[in-house]
């Protein structure tokens, strides 16, 4: 049985959804639009699907690759314009094969300007109406994805999503896979939250939309619009702002920095370290008597790889005895000159630490460089491993940036001059 898809070229009523993949591959309930098509045709019957794309067909054949996700043969062809049903009749079946087979229409040749799970529902008319058909499909489409589960009745919550206890969910709503909600965050009512989100402390969504890999900061709140990345649509009047404070709103990205510090912070380390060293004498006053060396040597799994490292590849490092809170970091000024630590990136962690990581996304604090502060340092939390130290962890490990660090780094200064480090 063959079948064919035409995805939509262009809808100025939400032409904002096109600004970063094509429309059919805009985010629905956990997978693109035309994965939940590709599915409902597979179980259909289909076993041969063309694939019609006249924006960026390459995007389009890069998701949909051959068909292999869902057990069919996939072709994609480009097109120079979105072709109407007739005409791809027309042109794809007015001489069709000895035997060939097309599935019944209206799904031998599907437009994708609905879902054919819900055909009265057009999914492009306006924002406010693309909302309307995700929240009215949130009942079947967790009965149709593995590991999503109702929690309470209109509730949503996917697999390895991480929920604070203070969380307050508001039904309707969506909680995608591999979601992590911080304490006292709020979320709904008719909202969907997509995969691999993170929402951080005190964050409040409603009416809302958060996109795939997205980071909501603390204490950020997003009504009636769609969040995806740096981008904030207002799903009322269509106008779209490119958020600059990576501390509001963020895009969650590969890692792409190096783990070592370039010249110029390795200098400025060096610099710190003199002005800095008459806490040296004051740690050896305070540590005389004890019988405990002045600097505690340490052990730590050596970071800043795209990917996890071994817990057995360590590298040693140093704090000072004798003082409190970050003062006892003053030997870690060396590390940075010799290259074994940044300004800003992770906390070290000593492999029994790093073996407490579970799953992917805690795992990530390995692929950060390690740091003399954190994020977590800025955030005011502990150095151990509770739940909030291991998110901020992750989330500066996949959205790194100059900007960010420079904010860290002022945050924890800022700390310090008003007398409130630990």
């Amino acid at each position: 049985m063959k079948a064919l898809i035409i995805c939509p070229a262009d809808r100025k009523a939400v032409a904002a959804l096109a600004r970063r993949r094509p429309l059919a591959l805009t985010p629905c309930l956990g997978q693109p639009v035309l994965g939940r098509v590709l599915a409902f045709l597979a179980s259909a019957g289909a076993k041969e699907i063309t694939v019609l794309a006249a924006d960026r067909p390459d995007r389009i054949r890069k998701f949909a690759g051959r068909g292999e996700a869902w057990g069919v043969k996939l072709e994609v062809i480009p097109e120079a314009r979105e072709l109407t049903v007739a005409e791809a009749r027309a042109k794809y079946q007015a001489s069709p094969a000895a035997g060939e087979r097309w599935l019944p229409a209206p799904h031998d040749i599907f437009l994708l300007d609905r879902l054919p799970q819900w055909p009265d529902q057009p999914m492009w008319e306006s924002y406010a109406g693309w909302q309307h058909v995700l929240l009215a499909g949130l009942p079947q489409a967790a009965r149709e994805k593995v590991g999503m589960r109702e929690v309470s009745p209109g509730v949503y919550l996917g697999l390895r999503t991480k929920v604070a206890e203070s969380v307050q969910l508001r039904a309707p709503c969506w909680i995608g896979a591999n979601v992590w909600l911080g304490p006292r965050v709020t979320v709904g009512p008719e909202s969907i939250v997509e995969d691999d989100v993170y929402v951080d402390t005190g964050a409040e969504i409603a009416g809302s939309i958060i996109g795939p890999k997205t980071y909501v900061g603390a204490l950020t709140e997003v009504r009636q619009s769609l969040a995806w990345g740096r981008d904030l649509l207002n799903l009322a009047s269509g106008s779209v702002t490119e958020v600059t404070d990576h501390f509001l709103l963020g895009e969650l990205g590969p890692p792409s920095r190096p783990a070592s510090s370039h010249l110029l912070a390795r200098a400025a380390a060096l610099l710190a370290l003199v002005l800095t060293s008459p806490l040296v004498l004051a740690a050896w006053f305070r540590n005389a008597g004890t019988g405990e060396p002045l600097f505690r040597r340490k052990i730590a799994v050596r970071s800043g790889s795209r990917v996890a490292r071994p817990v057995g590849d360590t590298l040693v490092y140093y704090e000072l005895a004798g003082l409190r809170g970050k003062g006892r970091r003053w030997p870690q000024l060396w590390a940075i000159v010799r290259g074994q630590f940044v300004w800003i990136g992770n906390r070290p962690l000593a492999p029994e630490a790093a073996a407490q990581l579970e799953g992917e996304f805690d795992q990530l604090w390995l692929t950060a460089p390690t740091g003399l502060f954190s994020l977590a340092d800025a955030m005011g939390d502990p150095e151990d491993l509770s739940d909030e130290t291991r998110a901020h962890a992750s989330f500066y490990a996949v959205d790194p940036g100059r900007h960010k660090d420079l904010k860290i780094f002022w945050q924890v200064i800022g700390q310090a001059v008003r007398g409130k480090m630990e």
